[in-house]
């Protein structure tokens, strides 16, 4: 149903140029409706090639004959007729491996426009109609890149998050731009997605490593009557692709994963109706929480790409996107005596005609004599298949980024107490300068101050012991880590 609070998409891009050129084929088939089915290529020990069929059901399936403007017609279009109509709050997520076509989708290029230019004119038209008149678009663009938070429309300056009285999230000096027409719309999202920060890796050159964050206010008088995000995430390639690559890049993918998971589970906890919802997870279900709450709508869309050799990537962001819609839809299909459709379950075929009332699962490899693999439960179960060694790894990452920013606030305020000591200083050599000083007590104030001036350096340099030796944990649990 188009009402429903969170909808979930897939969408195939056609295979590119390079994959044809390495000779790859095409692992996916897409119905254009609900279906999706992979056919992984494996090879047994004994070298016998054999194929692995795995069947997935979604909101929406879209296949890589789709434009930009379907998308938006199936999935942009609903979230601004929400908005308007309901006075609502409505979030759009771009998800998927580098090189899927997340950005493209969002940012498209002059010859088919992504969603943001779909939306806007769609925004801007019903600007137009007489019950909006009074209704102002405002905009602002920011990204999250390790955690923090950048203006993209005000030059990357960094920014801070802080909770009010009323629980309520503020990102405290954004910037945002009154947008008049769709032109000014774009050349301010333009100016932004060129500031936004790229990384080489294994996957794709001109990686996008950080979630991109565009926000559209409508107010009217003023006052808020609407919001629509548009979140272009950063690749979800697993941090194993980066693995010979520095630190930088590995603390980035830690942190892309940490906060994908956080969103996953935002978004159950959302469709269940949950009453504990972990938005503190990740920087981004914090700055985005205000969008999960009351009256809102949420749309995933998760970027797949065809070629061989991105199939265990486009497992991986299947069953993510699976995830996202938990027990409660699929349990509701087999109550209305659906054609198998499970939300949660992806690897289950619709029931084949039969005798017996059980499932063949689609993970069964097929012509293979083997049973399939053990079932865990959701919880026991990670999309990236992480072991306790990778978990270790993030909580350690974690403390790292955390740290970088206490050890920069600790080092700026030792250089403000230093100035005040050296101003203290210049007081004392005044002082016992001038006829009848008393040159006791100035020896015993001067002691008293280089001592705070020991005591300040010495912190900051066991600050600085303690971050180094972190990063020394890090460097041997990245290479000791198993994905």
């Amino acid at each position: 149903s188009a009402k429903a609070r969170i909808r979930v998409a897939i969408r195939k891009r056609p295979m590119s140029s390079k994959e044809h050129e390495k000779g790859e084929s095409d692992v996916l088939e897409a119905d254009n409706v609900q279906q999706i089915m992979v056919r992984e290529p494996k090879t047994k020990v004994d070298l016998t090639k054999y194929t692995d069929e795995h069947q997935f059901y979604f909101d929406e399936v879209l296949g890589e004959q789709c434009m930009n403007s379907d998308v938006y017609d199936r999935c942009g279009s609903p979230l601004v007729h929400y908005v308007f109509e309901q006075s609502g709050k409505a979030s759009c997520f771009a998800y998927g491996q580098t090189g899927s076509g997340k950005t493209h989708t969002m940012m498209g290029h002059p010859k088919q426009p992504g969603l943001y230019f779909l939306a806007a004119a769609d925004v801007f038209k019903l600007c137009k109609e007489k019950q909006h008149a009074d209704v102002t678009v405002w905009i602002s663009f920011f990204e999250i890149y390790g955690g923090k938070l950048y203006d993209l429309l005000n030059e990357r300056r960094k920014l801070v998050a802080r909770v009010d009285a009323k629980q309520v999230v503020n990102i405290v000096g954004l910037k945002e731009t009154q947008a008049t027409t769709v032109q000014h719309f774009m050349d301010a999202l333009r100016m932004g997605h060129e500031a936004r920060s790229t990384a080489a890796t294994g996957a794709n050159l001109d990686s996008s490593r950080s979630h991109a964050v565009l926000q559209i206010q409508l107010r009217r008088q003023e006052k808020l009557c609407g919001k629509l995000s548009f979140i272009d995430l950063a690749g979800s390639e697993r941090a194993s692709d980066v693995n010979d690559n520095d630190r930088q890049t590995r603390l980035e993918g830690a942190e892309i994963n940490k906060s994908l998971l956080a969103l996953k589970e935002c978004i159950r906890a959302l469709d269940q109706n949950s009453k504990h919802i972990p938005f503190r997870g990740s920087t981004l279900t914090s700055v985005l929480k205000d969008s999960f709450i009351g009256n809102c709508r949420t749309v995933m869309i998760a970027n797949v790409s065809p070629g061989t050799a991105s199939c265990e990537h486009t497992m991986n962001t299947l069953r993510y996107a699976n995830r996202v819609k938990q027990l409660k839809g699929a349990d509701k299909g087999r109550q209305q005596g659906g054609n198998g459709y499970n939300a949660y379950m992806p690897h289950q075929a619709p029931k084949q005609h039969n005798n017996n009332n059980h499932q063949k699962p689609a993970w069964v490899d097929v012509g293979a004599d083997k049973s399939p693999p053990a079932s865990k439960s959701d919880d026991e179960e990670d999309p990236y298949g992480r072991s306790q060694e990778q978990l270790a790894y993030e909580d350690l990452v974690t403390n790292i980024l955390e740290e970088e920013d206490a050890i920069v606030a600790c080092h700026r305020q030792q250089i403000e107490e230093n100035m005040a000591l050296v101003q203290e200083e210049m007081g004392l050599l005044t002082e016992v300068e001038m006829p009848g000083g008393s040159i006791e007590q100035y020896v015993d104030s001067l002691d008293g101050v280089l001592q705070r001036k020991l005591d300040m350096l010495l912190r900051l340099r066991e600050r600085l012991t303690d971050f180094k030796q972190r990063l020394k944990e890090e460097e041997v649990l990245s290479k000791t880590r198993r994905m």
